[in-house]
């Protein structure tokens, strides 16, 4: 009696510790499995807790995106001295905004025959404004910000689409320090264009329909993701407004829930978009009237990829030499462990989060688009945009023996840019290089190259971080591993920006130019000023002298025929001379000034056309499309 008294007494003591143990066991539990299986095996994102640098990545994990702003700064400050110089490419932009500052035309921004999107333009009017209310002057410092936050925002909006699509926070931080990694990415923060900011508000609007397609009712998201949609497309062109909506009706198709699209939220959002565009489009043509406008933006809309001479796979082989050697990482990843898990998911795609297939659907989408839009720098920033969400989350799951063979892939690749950077400072090995490659360069190329003092340096960083990844690295912990390629890609940018950029202005054969050169030079020298010549000067001599005509048949001995001028002679001395034409400096007429078609003109010796070849009075059709031209 006494003992069960006893027992009785103690029983729900005991039962209460184990009651605490059990949900103890249990909270671990659920731990482990929120971690994933990578980790388990030994390749957590953190790495062990014994590696400083898995250590630093867990910390960074947890304050979100600041380790990526901080990087970002590092990369970009040096565009912030003044000393800048801009490709032909980046004039473009610069010329169009200083000629759309002075007429006012902020819907339809164009520079002779250059015309462009308004939503670039207009970002930076907004960022001048803000100048001219804090006194700043306009200087270099307008374009370098404008660049920066593009790269900011797109930078921004891969770290958002991870975390909406359900990844963790390693996860999401792994992709943005391997966007920065990026051979592509890497100099976009320095980078005046259009295509850095299209992709982030493609991100945006990604994120939001990622979101929104999820739930029941969204009326913030859904319409948010519209307009974003359409204002990615006022900002990149047809594959930036396409892209977010084919992406979402195969997602929906994919779920099985197609009547969602259906909802009251969505087919606002759709309205929104559509009376966006419609007022853009209208305001262009009854306010700006600017028909050669719409006609140069309409003209590169679609790409023939089944034409003989179209390079159709040039975006995705662009994309993936921008993604070198984060590539590789599916050939690393463990596919008999991968491929179960895809299964179970695919059967249960309507209980379990579909941001991953949202992910996997949209790069896909991007993918075909990619194969029939003519924008190719556009489409490729957004393709490696893509990517890098899933190359990071796959990064952090490979097992202990697929990082170690990943990492020792990158540290190869980045011995052999060391060495091919160090060899080209010097004159014989560069020699041996072009005979390697099959690529003679001419006296004028040599000599540019070998004098970049910078190449050697670049290529002892690279070598010096091959030699950090095999010897002083834990391969086999991923996020240490990438902690210390971001420091690195931060040291490469440097010399690059301080010593390489200002040696490549020096040399004529880069055509890069200060921003007050380009503006200078007007919308009349557009062509002189940013395209870049098929010969070198120096090759283009002067114009071949006219083939001497036969003489007509004399008499020896009748000097009055040679020496009184015929009547023939008389009218070829009396006509105008024709100007001498020199090969890549025909300048074409504006396409805004909407020239009438041009018909060729008879021969400028005089010589009668045939009969039985008329004058054309139609413009010949334009050649098949060759090379992708950007839409700017």
């Amino acid at each position: 009696m006494t003992h069960d008294t006893f027992a009785g007494h103690f029983a729900p003591q005991q039962s209460d510790a184990q009651q605490q143990a059990s949900s103890t066991l249990d909270a671990q539990a659920r731990d482990t499995t929120q971690i994933p299986e990578a980790q388990k095996s030994g390749a957590a994102p953190g790495g062990s807790p014994d590696s400083p640098a898995a250590r630093f990545f867990r910390g960074a994990a947890r304050m979100g995106p600041l380790l990526l702003l901080i990087l970002l700064a590092a990369q970009v400050w040096p565009a912030f001295l003044g000393n800048n110089f801009y490709c032909p490419h980046e004039a473009r932009s610069i010329l169009i905004f200083s000629q759309t500052a002075q007429s006012g035309q902020w819907l339809a921004p164009a520079a002779g025959d250059l015309a462009q999107w308004p939503v670039f333009s207009c970002f930076l009017a907004g960022i001048a404004k803000t100048f001219d209310l804090f006194a700043v002057p306009q200087t270099d410092l307008l374009f370098s910000l404008a660049a920066a936050l593009s790269a900011l925002l797109a930078l921004l909006g891969v770290w958002t689409l991870s975390r909406v699509a359900g990844f963790d926070a390693p996860a999401a931080l792994a992709a943005g320090l391997l966007l920065l990694c990026a051979p592509l990415f890497a100099p976009l923060p320095q980078y005046t264009g259009p295509e850095p900011l299209a992709a982030a508000l493609l991100l945006f609007s990604l994120t939001c329909f990622c979101f929104g397609w999820q739930k029941e009712r969204a009326w913030l998201s859904l319409p948010a993701g519209f307009v974003l949609a359409g204002l990615a497309g006022l900002a990149g062109g047809l594959f930036h407004l396409l892209l977010p909506l084919l992406a979402s009706f195969a997602f929906l198709i994919w779920r099985g829930n197609l009547r969602r699209a259906q909802g009251p939220d969505a087919l606002a959002g759709f309205v929104l978009m559509l009376l966006m565009l419609a007022g853009w489009l209208g305001s262009v043509i009854l306010l700006v009237q600017a028909e050669g406008y719409l006609r140069h933006l309409s003209a590169h809309f679609f790409f023939n990829p089944w034409a003989s001479d179209a390079r159709w796979w040039l975006p995705l082989a662009a994309a993936a030499a921008g993604l070198i050697p984060w590539l590789a990482i599916v050939l690393c990843v463990s596919w008999k462990r991968a491929l179960p898990e895809a299964w179970s998911y695919c059967k249960n795609r309507r209980s379990h989060n579909g941001g991953s297939a949202f992910l996997w659907i949209a790069l896909v989408s991007g993918c075909l688009l990619s194969l029939i839009t003519p924008d190719l720098p556009g489409s490729v920033v957004a393709l490696v945009c893509l990517a890098a969400p899933l190359l990071g989350r796959a990064l952090l799951r490979l097992s202990r023996l697929g990082s170690r063979i990943f990492y020792l892939f990158a540290a190869l690749c980045l011995l052999h840019a060391g060495m091919a950077l160090a060899a080209a400072g010097f004159g014989p090995s560069l020699d041996w290089l072009a005979r390697f490659f099959s690529h003679p360069l001419t006296p004028e190329q040599r000599e540019m190259i070998l004098g970049l003092t910078a190449l050697p340096i670049l290529g002892a960083i690279c070598l010096v971080a091959a030699l950090a990844l095999t010897r002083f690295t834990r391969r086999d912990q991923p996020g240490g591993a990438l902690m210390v390629c971001a420091l690195f890609a931060a040291v490469l940018a440097q010399p690059a920006a301080l010593l390489l950029t200002p040696e490549l202005a020096a040399a004529p054969q880069s055509h890069l130019r200060r921003a007050g050169d380009i503006v200078k030079a007007g919308p009349a020298r557009a062509d002189e000023a940013l395209t870049i010549p098929a010969v070198p000067p120096a090759q283009q001599a002067a114009p071949q002298p006219a083939p001497a005509q036969p003489a007509a048949p004399t008499e020896p001995n009748n000097t009055e025929e040679l020496t009184e001028p015929r009547p023939d002679d008389a009218r070829e001395q009396t006509a105008p001379a024709q100007p001498a034409v020199v090969p890549g400096q025909q300048k074409e007429e504006p396409l805004l000034n909407q020239a009438r078609p041009k018909v060729s003109e008879p021969e400028a010796k005089g010589v009668p056309a045939e009969p039985s070849q008329p004058l054309p009075t139609e413009p010949s059709p334009r050649a098949p499309h060759d090379e992708r031209e950007p839409l700017y």
